[in-house]
């Protein structure tokens, strides 16, 4: 067959283009049938025609099965999740490319998850006095200061506090944490940008990891969206380990995520974040959750009124909205620390912080 030779594809026949061709070991696919392969499949290279064949017959299997698929829990970002079904024990990676919105997302059984992590991403920042703090953040300038006074020892004693808040893994996320080295070189620093979750499955046609990011991006120094990043990624984890326990102790998970939240961290105070969204274990981890939280000092339950007036019209509600204008019940402020039980004296407002071990309130 000469190099300017017509090809066609090897599974519908049609003329493949040069340009949008996937190539076989033994043949090739017209453009077509190259956008039918699984978005995480990889290594068709190194494969066959038959190898095709059989993928795709698989994906047509798959279709049926993701109409069958129940979504009971989920966790993740606001563009990408896990979403798992406990009842057929499958699970599905609800990212954004071909398979999910062409409504065929890989559906995998549990048995199928072999390995899952947190991986930060860093950007790298100038920091020209070399004082461990990026210029956009340091307010004092080091190489004007005597490092020898008390003044100047105090500033480095600031900055460096000040950088550490932006390093620190909170204590649930350092179990699932890798590629997590902060190490900068003079004049530079890295401080994490984004927070990924990624998995390994088996399957004969998917080789490499798959992942999503748990946020669009972290700005630079915004401690806040650090802590929400990681709490994020921490429900994901969660989860995993709930799908490779068979989904036999989903309490069990809430209890470890609300415990590593519950606890302050250095620099950072502590996590208060949403549980992962489950409808039918919803209950029992509303349950976990008061349990951990509450371990300061027992307290009485008492009979609340669920209802709540609306800023905007005045009407009393009972559910999630407004009936009168639509407007969401507004969330409801915490009266304690969750995590040394300090309540604040009558008449005080909440601060965001805890005075006494730093928790974020």
């Amino acid at each position: 067959m000469g190099l300017f030779d017509k090809k066609f594809c090897d599974i519908c026949g049609e003329k493949v283009n040069m340009l949008t061709q996937k190539k076989l070991s033994d043949g090739q696919l017209c453009s077509d049938c190259k956008h039918k392969l699984g978005s995480f499949t990889s290594g068709w290279k190194q494969r066959t025609v038959q190898d095709v064949k059989n993928h795709l017959e698989q994906r047509e299997q798959n279709k049926q099965k993701y109409q069958q698929f129940n979504c009971t829990a989920t966790a993740g970002g606001r563009y990408s999740s896990l979403q798992v079904d406990f009842n057929h024990r499958w699970f599905i990676f609800a990212i954004d490319n071909r398979d999910f919105k062409s409504g065929n997302p890989q559906v995998f059984e549990f048995s199928q998850l072999q390995d899952f992590w947190i991986e930060p991403e860093y950007r790298t920042l100038d920091d020209s006095d070399n004082d461990g703090i990026p210029d956009n953040r340091d307010n004092f300038d080091n190489r004007q200061l005597n490092n020898s006074n008390s003044f100047g020892g105090n500033m480095n004693r600031m900055n460096n506090m000040m950088n550490s808040s932006m390093l620190n893994i909170p204590l649930a996320a350092q179990p699932f944490v890798r590629n997590s080295s902060s190490y900068s070189s003079p004049n530079e620093i890295r401080e994490v940008c984004n927070v990924r979750v990624c998995f390994r499955v088996t399957d004969q046609f998917i080789t490499n990891p798959i992942g999503f990011d748990v946020t669009s991006g972290i700005s630079s120094g915004n401690q806040m969206e650090l802590m929400n990043a990681y709490e994020t990624a921490v429900q994901v984890m969660q989860l995993c380990g709930q799908i490779k326990q068979g989904g036999a102790s989903v309490n069990q998970g809430f209890n470890q995520m609300n415990q590593g939240y519950g606890q302050p961290q250095q620099n950072m105070g502590g996590f208060s974040g949403n549980p992962v969204q489950n409808a039918t274990y919803a209950a029992a981890s509303a349950q976990v959750q008061s349990n951990t939280y509450n371990t300061a000092a027992p307290v009485t339950p008492q009979a609340v009124d669920a209802s709540w007036i609306c800023s905007s019209c005045g009407t009393r509600n009972e559910g999630k909205f407004c009936q009168g204008c639509g407007c969401a019940k507004p969330a409801a402020m915490p009266s304690r620390c969750p995590s040394c039980g300090w309540t604040p004296a009558n008449g005080q407002p909440m601060p965001k912080f805890c005075p006494e071990c730093g928790a974020r309130l």
